[in-house]
């Protein structure tokens, strides 16, 4: 009996994996990735010619139906939906050109700002009574342009349907033990998402207290929207004094030079140069 390789073996299943889009508009390029609610593939539309993503579902669930529903700028559209031979459910949406979250290298300010977009989206969704469930730098894609689009929506599904999902290290406890998620879930994952942008960089007291309180044990003690989280980025881009965070009368200082420096320094400039005057006249 003559036995398969690794090589093989790989290229067996890979083509046992590509799903059978006969009867579709469809045709599959590459697989680009695998969530937990199904594969994604680089796909051509041969009607428009152009390139789109298309996710096949490993189980029937809403996720489709729930993206199509929330129409804003930093959600993925849908572009079409259907059902394969095999009885899968697939669905088309945008190809994004860009990069997940976690590989943006900007500074910080850029990406606080992205994180600001990312925000943004969240609360749309949660005002259409749609909560993530599985947020995380991985399910965030960054456009070419900047444009930062929210994905995977498949957990918000499966959880109308009562059962909770999320990743270690960015799901809320009270979701990870089982309890119905709700909007304060997705503050916590926010948390955590930032606590990644902040890795590496100096330490920042005040956006430090901003994840701190996003990420708190208690959800009653994190922040009561994702608005109001958005609102403290903002204060802390503005150079002003954030809400979470109390600061020390040296970070009032640090925080007033950064903010006004140009005008400080032309005040000094100033002073200086009326100085040297002053002596030259009196010589």
């Amino acid at each position: 009996m003559k036995y398969l390789d690794d090589d093989a073996i790989a290229r067996l299943r890979q083509i046992v994996e590509v799903p059978d889009l006969s009867g579709t508009r469809y045709r599959i390029v590459e697989k680009i990735g695998r969530g937990g609610m199904g594969a994604v593939y680089k796909a051509e539309d041969t009607v428009l010619n152009r390139m789109i993503a298309l996710k096949v579902l490993d189980e029937e669930n809403d996720e489709a139906h729930i993206m199509a529903a929330l129409e804003h700028p930093g959600i993925v559209p849908v572009h079409d939906a259907g059902r394969l031979p095999d009885g899968r459910i697939f669905y088309a949406m945008k190809l994004i050109d860009g990069a997940p979250f976690n590989e943006l290298r900007a500074p910080l300010a850029d990406r606080l700002r992205v994180f600001q977009k990312i925000c943004e989206a969240v609360a749309f969704a949660h005002s259409r009574g749609v909560f993530h469930g599985d947020l995380k730098p991985e399910n965030i894609m960054v456009g070419a342009f900047g444009e930062a689009l929210v994905l995977d929506w498949g957990v918000a599904a499966l959880a109308r349907r009562g059962s909770i999902a999320g990743t270690r290290g960015f799901v809320a406890p009270e979701q990870a033990a089982g309890v119905a998620m709700d909007a304060r879930s997705d503050i916590f994952s926010l948390g955590a998402i930032l606590r990644e942008v902040l890795t590496g960089e100096p330490a920042r007291p005040a956006l430090t207290s901003i994840c701190a309180k996003a990420m708190a044990a208690e959800p009653q003690d994190r922040y009561a929207s994702v608005l109001e989280m958005t609102a403290e980025i903002a204060r802390y881009l503005d150079g002003e004094p954030v809400q979470a965070h109390r600061e020390t009368l040296l970070e009032r200082v640090e925080r007033l030079f950064a903010r006004h420096y140009m005008w400080i320094l032309l005040i000094a400039a100033y002073l200086v140069m009326r100085t040297l005057l002053l002596l030259f006249l009196h010589r």
